[in-house]
């Protein structure tokens, strides 16, 4: 005969979504700026552009290079807001739930508890 215990609550959090979104952008985006100073690096110095010829990555950066920084940078705020904003939602719910658990928590007899303050007053 075993008895069951309830389930423990989990004290870690579920996973946020918008982390993978962001170390994904953050990872591309950096590979982007990255890339752009090179091209804009390379644009200053044609002299050692010429020699080799511009590459289909340089002609990409060239064309689509600050449309893709400000995609990137716009795809990371909204990303950054949304996890800041499930965050705190998450963490409402957790806050709300324990107080409530406590606040409800049942004595022996099936009254709540009622906290009582020990100090009297003084004259």
């Amino acid at each position: 005969m075993s008895k069951r215990m309830p389930a423990k609550p989990s004290s870690r959090p579920p996973a946020n979504p918008f982390y993978a979104v962001l170390g994904l952008v953050g990872f591309l985006f950096a590979i982007t700026a990255t890339s752009y100073c090179v091209f804009v690096l390379r644009a200053i110095r044609p002299e050692s552009a010429n020699a080799v010829g511009p590459h289909a990555f340089e002609i990409l950066m060239n064309r689509y290079g600050s449309l893709l920084l400000f995609a990137q940078l716009a795809v990371l705020a909204v990303a950054t807001i949304g996890a800041v904003a499930v965050d705190h939602f998450a963490g409402q719910s957790r806050r709300h739930q324990r107080t409530a658990s406590q606040v409800g928590a049942a004595q022996p007899d099936g009254q709540p508890t009622v906290a009582t303050s020990t100090k009297t007053l003084e004259a």
